[in-house]
């Protein structure tokens, strides 16, 4: 929904009393938000806002412009700092001037909540900066929204990012800090991600199926299953990278059992290195014992010819010694 199309109906409208606003958006362009939400201020139209699912990001600085604003009770608001994507190649002034842009832009979003709800500027952006969701009823109780409607609404969890709520589908994918404890134990909420147990009359029942292997995790649970894996390869290159950039030359048998055969972190890895250090030494001492004593250099006497000396039993440095003195 571009600014110029949003213009557009608004002209074929007309002359009208009110205008009820529909909204079902995870956000987009913050300029063409703002574009959008100054026209319909600027109406003298009564406007009312309706969120039938969610209103997040930017979609929520439209909803400011409502006169009146109701939101589904399960609905979902959410608010969060401005960003930006960057795709080319940019020096360090660029960011810098990128970096005071959003800080720009946020005030400018802070400016219109607290319009609307009358909190401090410095309360408004540290809800923003936590990224914060709210169901319907905490988004009126915190003053972004007026009123609820659709008390007894459905909210239906296919996966960890896909939800419909109303019968409106939303995409989560790309917010991070969604609370789960938000779509969880609703009442009318047989999607729940309690394994889609049945609720009546306010009991829950049993699950039908209990899952006890892997595969069947996977496809209750994709994203799960996806992100502890994801986490634990993340831990797994950790560990080896720490044996790789403590282990000395010399121990590579003991570094790639550490790191594969029999993996341990790199705590033990190092234990293990001077363990074998220390067997080495002992080993490299007994073995010059060993030299010495099959040189047979315990059976020199002292005062033989050794080093070239003579009859007097000197050695030639003594002999050369004496001569200078």
């Amino acid at each position: 929904m571009t600014p110029a199309w949003f213009n557009q109906e608004l002209a074929a409208l007309g002359d009208v009393a009110e205008i009820i606003v529909r909204i079902n958006s995870g956000g987009g362009d913050v300029f063409a938000a703002n574009a959008i939400y100054t026209r319909l201020r600027d109406l003298d139209a009564k406007i009312t806002v309706k969120i039938d699912g969610w209103a997040a990001s930017a979609a929520t600085i439209i909803a400011m412009a409502g006169d009146t604003i109701k939101i589904a009770k399960n609905g979902l608001f959410m608010v969060h700092d401005p960003a930006m994507s960057v795709w080319d190649t940019f020096k360090a002034e660029d960011f810098e001037k990128m970096a005071q842009e959003l800080r720009v832009i946020k005030q400018s979003i802070i400016n219109t909540y607290s319009m609307k709800t009358g909190k401090k500027p410095e309360d408004i952006a540290e809800i923003m900066t936590a990224e914060t969701w709210w169901t319907g009823d905490k988004a009126v109780e915190n003053g972004f929204c007026d009123e609820l409607m659709f008390t007894e609404a459905k909210t239906v969890i296919e996966n960890a990012s896909k939800v419909v709520v109303n019968s409106v589908p939303m995409d989560l994918t790309g917010f991070h800090t969604l609370p789960e404890k938000l779509l969880l134990n609703r009442p009318n909420n047989p999607g729940s991600l309690q394994n889609k147990n049945e609720i009546k009359g306010g009991k829950q029942m049993e699950p039908k199926e209990t899952i006890n292997t892997v595969s069947a995790l996977e496809t209750a649970y994709p994203d799960l299953v996806a992100q502890i894996r994801n986490s634990a390869a993340e831990g797994e290159r950790s560990r080896i990278k720490s044996i790789m950039d403590s282990a000395p030359k010399g121990f590579e048998k003991i570094v790639e059992d550490a790191m594969f055969t029999n993996p341990v972190d790199a705590g033990q890895a190092a234990l293990n290195i001077i363990k074998a250090q220390k067997q080495a030494g002992i080993q490299a001492w007994s073995g010059m014992e060993n030299d010495a004593q099959a040189s047979h250099i315990s059976d020199v006497e002292p005062g033989s010819t050794q080093m070239g000396g003579g009859s007097d039993g000197k050695s030639v440095y003594d002999r050369a010694i004496d001569e200078v003195l």
